[in-house]
This record gives C-alpha cells, structure tokens and sequence, in this order.
C-alpha cells in the first residue's frame, strides 16, 4: 500500500457526514415543513388585506423606498404565514397561553419571532442549496 492511498482526510469525511445529515434532515422533516410554508405563502400573498395591496401597487411609483416598503410588506407575509399556522396547528397556542394577558402578548411575540427567524433560515437555505445545485449543473 503506498501512503497516499492510506492516509485520512478528516476534514472531506466530515463534510461528507455533515452532507448525508443535511440531506437526511431536509428529506425527512425539512421537506414536509417547506410545502407547508410554500401553501401558506401562496395562500396569504393571494389573500393579502387591503393595506398590504394598497403597499404592493404603490411599490413600483417609489424607487427609492422600495427596499423599505418591501420590508414591511414581507413583515406582513410572514405575520400572515405564522397567523396561518396558529389556525391550522391550534396546540402550537399552548406554547404561548398564560391567563396574565400581558405574559401572553410577549410569548406570542417570542413565538412569532422564532417561526419567522426558522422559516427564513430554511428558506435562505433552500435557495443557497438551489443556487449551489444550478452552478454545479
């Protein structure tokens, strides 16, 4: 045996691991958790309220606020997407009840907070995963 065929890349195994994990993870769970959120989009960006129109129709008229009116606008989608989920899953309520209706504020808040920071991580992640899979094509 020559000693290139023996020796060990720890590092190309791990990322070989950390891939077979990922990709395991993303088939079993991440997968059914997207469709869901990819319905819940659709749904609330075709059901938008009437502020939430009024927002997107005066979009293009104002270049230079674009990137702050679209902020909002996304901040309405998620709010929507998450408000869906509630009506959809109502044992996710139990995470944020409390009879002190100030406590409960804050836990909705929380919870709404976390759900978005998670669906953007998995969205940003499926998107960094369809890129790196186009340059690879």
């Amino acid at each position: 045996m020559s000693k290139e065929s023996t020796s060990i890349n720890i590092e190309r195994d791990l990322d070989e691991i950390a891939a077979l994990i990922w990709g395991y993870m993303d088939k079993t769970y991440l997968a059914q958790f997207k469709t869901k959120i990819e319905g819940y989009r659709s749904e609330c960006e075709n059901n938008l309220g009437k502020e939430a129109q009024l927002l997107r129709a005066i979009i293009p008229f104002m270049p230079e606020e674009k990137p702050i009116l679209k902020f909002i606008l996304d901040a309405i989608i998620y709010n929507d997407i998450i408000e869906k989920s509630f009506t959809e899953y109502k044992h996710l309520e139990t995470l944020y009840r409390d009879d002190n209706k100030d406590r409960e504020l804050l836990k909705k808040l929380t919870y709404k907070l976390i759900m978005y920071k998670l669906i953007t991580a998995i969205e940003r992640g499926s998107l960094e995963r369809n890129t790196l899979e186009g340059e690879h094509s």
